[in-house]
């Protein structure tokens, strides 16, 4: 394994799964790309919206900044686009041996999206793929 990806959406983050990232690509020595997918612009962005954005590329520019300091060799990428589209492309053209993916589902529903989402990206990706829970999402499914 040379090279691992880290797919971030815009909206969301995925502050686990580049952890995890980060954390393998310490142990067994190798290349972290990160991937952050803004969705495409659709007419005027609310003002919420735009400062999610802002919010998540600099949380993500902190993250990689530590992990730059601790030695580790991170390529770092932004996109616009389809997530799934955009992944799919990114993983083909750099030859990508594992993709590290957080689940975002927090209530029922948004967890059944986010397997179904998984199922669809999953069956055209090229490489591994590895799921992160966050650990907030694992405590509320043992408490339910």
């Amino acid at each position: 394994m040379e090279r691992i990806l880290v797919a971030i959406d815009g909206r969301h983050g995925a502050w686990e799964a580049l952890s995890h990232a980060c954390s393998l690509a310490k142990r067994i020595q190798v290349l972290v790309y990160v991937l952050l997918v803004m969705p495409a612009a659709m007419g005027q962005e609310r003002a919420t919206e735009k400062s999610g954005r802002q919010s998540v590329r600099k949380r993500l520019e902190l993250h990689l900044a530590a992990a730059k300091a601790e030695g580790l060799a991170i390529n770092y990428f932004m996109t616009e686009g389809q997530y799934e589209d955009e992944v799919i492309n990114f993983v083909n053209q750099h030859k990508i041996a594992l993709l590290v993916h957080e689940t975002r589902g927090k209530d029922a529903r948004s967890a059944a999206r986010d397997a179904a989402a998984l199922r669809a990206l999953r069956h055209r990706l090229t490489c591994k793929l590895e799921v992160v829970a966050p650990m907030k999402t694992l405590v509320a499914y043992q408490r339910g």
